[in-house]
Order: C-alpha cells, then structure tokens, then sequence
C-alpha cells in the first residue's frame, strides 16, 4: 500500500474522510473510505466517473505543474449511503508521480441544506394555516348564511303568524260577543296573511341577493320615522361615515331588528342614532347606540321562542364586535354596538377629516 501519511490514513479508514490514489495516466490504483466510492473501480480511468469526466485537460495541467490543485465543493456522490455533499480536492505528488484525491464532507453545504430544509417545513406549515384559515372563512361563511335565514324566518313567518294568531283571537271573542264585527277581524287577518306572504317574498328575494345590498342607515331611520310617525334624530361624527361603510351590512341588520322590536314592542315616541369612533390609534372603534323612550322591558325574564337580540349580538360577533342591550320597564331601550376599525378605514377617515380641514 502506498503510504497516505499517518494522520489521513487512520482518518480514512475511520470513515471521517476519504481518500484515493490515482497513477500519472489517471487510473484509479487504490481507495479508502466510502466518501471516494464515487470514484471508479480500482483498475479504471477516474474521468469516467461522473465528477470527473471531461476533466483530462485540467489533471495534466495540475500533473504538469499549471495548477496547485481541483477543487470539487459541494458536490453529491451518487452513493446509497451517501446522504450529504462532499467536498473533493485533487493534489499531484510529485515525488512518487500520482495524484492524490481526498474528500470530506462539506458541511456548508449541509447547513445551506438544512436552512433550504427549514424553509420548506415553514412554507408547508404557512400552507396548512391558510388552509385552515380558508376553512374557518368557509366555516363563518356558512354560519353567517344560517343566521340569515334565521332571521329572515324571524323577521317574516313568526312576525307574520304571531298577527295571525293574535287576530285570531280576538275573532273568536267577538263570535262569542259581538258576530257583527267577526267579518272585520277576517278581514284584518286576511291583510296579516297578505302583508306576511309580502314580507316572506321579499325575505327569499334577499336571500337570492349579496349581503351588500342595502340601504343605507339614514335611509333606514327615515323610512321608520314615515311608517311610525315616531321622531328620529340622527347624529353621526364625519369619522364615523367611512366605519359605517365599511360594516354597512352588520350595522344594518342590528339596527333593522332593533327598530322592528320599537315598532312591534316599545312603542316608542322619540328614537335616537348615534355613531361615533372611540379608542386609540392603535385599537379604535365604531360605536353606534340607538336609544328609545319606550316600555322596556326586563332583560332578566325569558323569553323563549324569541331569538332578535340573540341574532343581533351574533351578528356583531362574526363582524368581530359586540353587541349589548340596556332596558327596564317603563324606561326605554339602549343598544349598543362595537364594532372593530380596520386600518383601510381609519386611514380613509383620518384623510376626510384632513381634506375637510383644508
């Protein structure tokens, strides 16, 4: 065995390192290690393995005294056991004419491997969220979508059956008391039945239609106000313009409900909006209050069977907000909605009030 030197050799045959010893006419004569199995078998010219081939030129330069050496970095030797690159450097011997090769792992490369590596499992990891964040959008899609039917069902068949029944009634008590006005209450039921056929239409007809289509607010207080007969004021901060935008829907629901509840249940003379932004730039929101002098009533009593204030704080919920009801008997009707400012529309706001200022 030619001698490799007493410090590479016991590395070689430790399998740290490999080694390879090659004639002047580029035949592979020996090698050590399995990190230079890439290498021909013994016998064989090296440049007909793939790392080598083609590189006749570069061996006589390197043999001829032109190159101190060939450095192969970052090279993957087609080895089964071999799972890492390695580094392969051809030296010349000129004292006993052959050349030397020795390879090692290049651990640079390995850790540019791994860093690629860690990139990867980030980026599947980063898919699996939005995968799992596009299903809580579907998820909430299809909540918001129950809800909806909800209370449509609400605002139509069970407004529209409770006129019935109640008109029912009090047919059947003028039967018993007075049969001359039997035909108005049938009379009056039949326009309960027809109004309610009207409102379950329009109710399918919104369901057939996106969500933000709508009136806005104010148009919503001035149709209440004309059907009532009730006083409406409005008051909304010019900040508050573009959140309400920007949550028309969500706000137009509430509001809806709670002005059918005062139609319906308070009998309210004197109803009050207002809507404003609270908080700091770095968490603001919109609040929007409607307030009522009607009967009230008390919030601790069931009500089963009823489900407008139940819809209404869901509503704000999957908005990312909150709703609350304030009421006692005899003192009206609070409600309050907060709802989150998104950054578009504080900076859309921020920007009305300074083109106002100029």
């Amino acid at each position: 065995m030619i001698d490799l030197g007493s410090e590479l050799l016991p590395a070689a045959r430790a399998d740290v390192i490999g080694l390879a010893v090659l004639r002047a006419d580029r035949t592979v004569q020996q090698k050590v290690g399995h990190l230079v199995e890439w290498l021909p078998a013994v016998g064989e010219d090296c440049c007909l393995c793939t790392l080598l081939v083609g590189m006749e030129a570069e061996m006589a330069a390197l043999s001829d005294g032109r190159r101190d050496l060939i450095a192969l970095s970052g090279v993957r030797a087609e080895l089964p056991g071999l799972d890492r690159p390695v580094t392969a450097v051809v030296l010349w011997n000129s004292d006993q004419s052959h050349y030397v090769v020795i390879a090692m792992p290049d651990f640079t490369a390995r850790q540019a491997e791994i860093m690629f590596e860690s990139e990867r499992r980030a980026r599947r990891l980063m898919e699996q969220q939005l995968e799992a964040a596009n299903s809580e959008v579907r998820f909430a899609s299809l909540v918001r979508t129950r809800l909806r039917l909800a209370r449509d069902l609400h605002d139509t068949l069970v407004h529209s059956i409770i006129a019935l029944l109640t008109q029912i009634r009090l047919t059947r008590h003028f039967l018993a008391t007075d049969p001359a006005r039997v035909s108005d209450g049938l009379a009056i039921a039949e326009e309960a039945a027809v109004n309610g056929l009207t409102r379950a239409r329009d109710a399918i007809a919104r369901l057939r239609m996106p969500d933000e289509l709508g009136s806005d607010v104010e148009g919503m207080l001035s149709d209440f106000a004309q059907q009532t007969g009730a006083e409406v004021s409005v008051h909304i901060d010019d900040e508050a313009r573009i959140a309400l935008q920007d949550h028309a829907t969500t706000v137009q629901r509430i509001v809806g409900e709670a002005l059918r509840n005062v139609e319906a249940h308070a009998k309210a003379r004197q109803v009050r909006f207002d809507a404003n932004l609270e908080g700091t730039e770095a968490g603001r929101s919109l609040l929007v209050a409607i307030r009522d002098d009607g009967r009230g009533f008390d919030r601790t009593t069931s009500r089963p069977g009823h489900f407008g204030l139940i819809g209404m704080a869901e509503f704000a919920e999957l908005a990312g907000g909150g709703c609350t009801v304030e009421s006692s008997p005899g003192a009206g009707t609070l409600v309050r909605i907060s709802l989150p400012l998104t950054a578009p529309a504080m900076k859309s706001g921020h920007g009305a009030i300074e083109a106002s200022k100029r």
